[in-house]
């Protein structure tokens, strides 16, 4: 389903899945008027804790589906992994953004990257592979990140080849019965993301591009605005744009790219939703990526959101969490004037998890990030 009409304050809307993203757009909802259905298998999602109602049972659950149409009049999505068939049950009776479409190029890196090879946008190079032998006859000179084609997120479903020596040890750590996507390993200046909306007018509002730190795979911190020249700044918002127009769904994206030394940019990865390297628009935008997401939703005006100021973001992963939750850190860091600290209520500590981040924000990037990094150490020592 397909509408152009305005979903206005004192509607309901839905969210599938309630991690954080899910939660940062309920409390926006919330605060501009709207009421939110939250569905998440889990009972402690963290969403839901801001939730008008919520839905425990899976995605696959019949009654569910047809109570979860009833109770909303349009509906969002924050996670790659809901079944591309639920959304396109819910399309035929209310408005997803995105969509079915955008779900699953996100769900499958094969085609993806097939998607984005067709529209002629420039990738690393890769091949696809359909069995562990065929890694022996892959034609592209290592090292190589071996992905799954599926839910593979932070790392999971990643292996790094660095040489030949390790294709052995490589095949006998794959997990998923195929296919698999083999990348060659790029040489980048940054890796960046911009979060992009697009209208169901067609109109397209964009943040300038973050700059993306990773440690194993994983976000660390996001620095706003990215280091980057103004000519690559602008080349990303412009490629990000293409990108989804060329997906054609209305809603908010975010599209990760790597900027090289010879100043072009090949595009990683797209997601069909906001970001975790966005959360820093909350504090730091006049719109948030949330609000964004909302009016991309609603068919509300989206302007162009105004800078207010700086910022780096560090997310706070597993263990880090008892680290800074202890008295004598958490009050050096609630002491920081530029420090602001989220976290997301998740109840179990796993490695690697994003448990919450702690945005720096103030005028200079030369003061917030060793204030970042000198607050990363601290969470990592004993």
């Amino acid at each position: 389903m397909t509408s152009s009409k305005i979903i206005e304050p004192g509607s309901t809307l839905g969210m599938l899945g309630g991690g954080q993203l899910g939660g940062f757009f309920t409390e926006s909802a919330l605060k501009m008027g709207y009421k939110v259905v939250v569905w998440d298998p889990s009972t402690v999602a963290p969403a839901k804790r801001f939730a008008t109602l919520s839905f425990d049972a899976s995605f696959d659950d019949v009654d569910a589906r047809r109570n979860f149409i009833k109770a909303v009049d349009a509906s969002s999505l924050e996670w790659e992994n809901v079944p591309v068939s639920l959304v396109e049950e819910l399309e035929s009776e209310i408005d997803v953004r995105p969509g079915s479409r955008s779900l699953g190029l996100a769900q499958n890196r094969v085609q993806e990257k097939s998607f984005l090879s067709k529209h002629n946008f420039d990738l690393a190079d890769y091949r696809v592979i359909y069995s562990r032998s065929e890694l022996n006859s892959v034609d592209l000179p290592p090292p190589w990140i071996v992905k799954t084609a599926t839910l593979g997120y932070d790392g999971h479903g990643q292996w790094l080849v660095p040489n030949c020596d390790y294709i052995k040890y490589a095949k006998e750590s794959m997990t998923g019965s195929g296919p698999w996507v083999v990348e060659r390993v790029v040489q980048f200046e940054q890796e960046l993301s911009v979060v992009v909306g697009l209208h169901q007018n067609g109109h397209t509002t964009t943040y300038p591009p973050t700059e993306n730190i990773h440690e194993n795979n994983i976000l660390k911190l996001s620095i706003s605005p990215g280091r980057i020249p103004t000519e690559v700044l602008k080349k990303a918002q412009e490629l990000a744009t293409e990108v989804v127009l060329c997906i054609g769904e209305a809603g908010v994206f975010c599209v990760e790219l790597f900027s090289l030394k010879n100043g072009g940019i090949l595009v990683n990865e797209i997601a069909p939703r906001p970001h975790n390297s966005g959360h820093h628009t909350i504090d730091t935008f006049t719109i948030s990526q949330y609000e964004l997401q909302i009016r991309a939703l609603c068919g509300l005006p989206m302007p162009t959101p105004i800078m207010k100021g700086h910022s780096v973001l560090l997310n706070v992963l597993g263990e880090e969490m008892r680290e800074l939750t202890s008295k004598p850190k958490w009050e050096s860091i609630i002491a920081n004037q530029h420090a602001r600290i989220y976290l997301y209520g998740k109840e179990s500590i796993r490695p690697g998890r994003k448990m919450g981040h702690i945005l720096f924000h103030g005028d200079e990037l030369a003061t917030l990030i060793p204030e970042a990094l000198e607050t990363q150490q601290m969470l990592t020592d004993p």
